[in-house]
């Protein structure tokens, strides 16, 4: 319930997308409707396309508000460029509407208070600006200066405008200083500070969301094969050290589209992936091993072969997190039986040359 009202980045967005969706909305009867379009008289001929470019516009930023991640491109493109879109549609509608006397102009307050989100006090100012600027010229054009009433409504107008960019970037900046640092305790609580791979306190928390979903994906647990070796014949040092090269291996070939990666504990790991294909999970894994032979680890120039066993389950629906992890670890023990190097995938052995491009 508390979560209701952590406003997220992503949150804020939904909301800039509902505004610009109200103002849309709100706009066709001002221009169109005899009883306010007679009285108003506004500018149409160019609405019609201001309202084509808008809906199209809106539609796209919905949709990928919806279905693409936050840290992927195409989210960033029409998050941050919505700004931008949001300043051109605010002159155009002020140039229909009226200029400096345009119902519209506090419209450009949301704009500084979207800005302040992303670039804090100098995304404020910077839109504070150019929202001064287009009124400061619609004023002037308008001879605004020459009437007293005129006169005054622009310097308060100016005067609110530039403190909701001061007061506005101050609290994001301070809001965004918050969220960093709570994102930092947040992190530390479920990273591995050696691997820099997620922890297994955040393993167990990801199995059961994945189990609630009750949607294909699978699990693979890991082992590095002899692992007591390095430590016992080169030292802990190196034997964290080829902790870290694994973890990072994983890094490297597990992105977010595919799932995480994790310390499950000692010298062994887990794997959530979204897929349920076996093709799919093949090629990661033969991706994984042959970075790790390509790549071993070296003292001077001796280098120390690094190997992995995996035990892989593919989550069959019902399915409960400690009955599927079970399922993997037996699965993980019969590979170090057979032989170490060797992958078992439920009944089916594959062993680490049929995993070879």
């Amino acid at each position: 319930m508390r979560d209701l009202f952590v406003i997220t980045e992503h949150r804020s967005e939904n909301i800039s997308s509902f505004l610009r969706w109200f103002f849309l909305v709100l706009c066709i009867p001002l221009f169109y409707y005899p009883p306010f379009s007679n009285v108003l008289n506004y500018e149409t001929d160019t609405f019609p396309l201001l309202l084509a470019i808008g809906i199209l516009y809106m539609t796209s930023t919905q949709i990928v508000l919806h279905k693409c991640h936050e840290k992927s491109v195409h989210y960033r493109f029409f998050t941050r460029g919505g700004i931008v879109f949001d300043y051109i549609a605010y002159v155009w509608l002020m140039q229909l509407s009226g200029g400096a006397e345009s119902p519209f102009v506090s419209v450009g307050y949301l704009i500084v208070i979207h800005a302040a989100l992303y670039w804090r006090l100098k995304g404020a100012f910077l839109l504070g600006a150019a929202s001064f600027s287009i009124l400061l010229f619609f004023f002037i054009r308008d001879s605004g200066y020459q009437d007293t009433m005129a006169s005054f409504e622009f310097f308060m107008k100016s005067c609110f405008l530039w403190l909701i960019a001061l007061y506005g970037g101050i609290i994001a900046s301070k809001e965004r200083q918050h969220y960093l640092e709570k994102n930092m305790y947040q992190l530390q609580s479920e990273q591995d500070y050696l691997t820099g791979l997620l922890n297994h306190r955040k393993f167990q928390e990801d199995v059961l969301e994945k189990t609630k979903q009750n949607k294909p994906f699978t699990l693979v647990l890991c082992d590095i094969d002899r692992f007591k070796n390095f430590n016992d014949q080169h030292g802990h040092l190196i034997g964290d050290e080829v902790l870290k090269l694994v973890g990072s291996t994983f890094k490297r070939y597990i992105s977010l589209k595919d799932g995480e990666a994790y310390r499950y504990g000692g010298e062994e790991f887990a794997w959530i992936l979204h897929t349920a294909s076996k093709n799919e999970v093949k090629k990661m894994i033969e991706s994984v091993n042959i970075h790790l032979r390509r790549y071993p680890y070296t003292i001077g120039n001796e280098p120390l072969p690094v190997t992995l066993s995996y035990g892989i389950a593919i989550y069959s629906a019902g399915e409960k997190p400690a009955e599927i992890i079970q399922r993997a670890d037996t699965l993980l023990y019969e590979a170090k039986s057979a032989g170490r190097n060797t992958v078992k995938l439920d009944t089916i052995k594959i062993e680490e040359n049929q995993l070879m491009m």
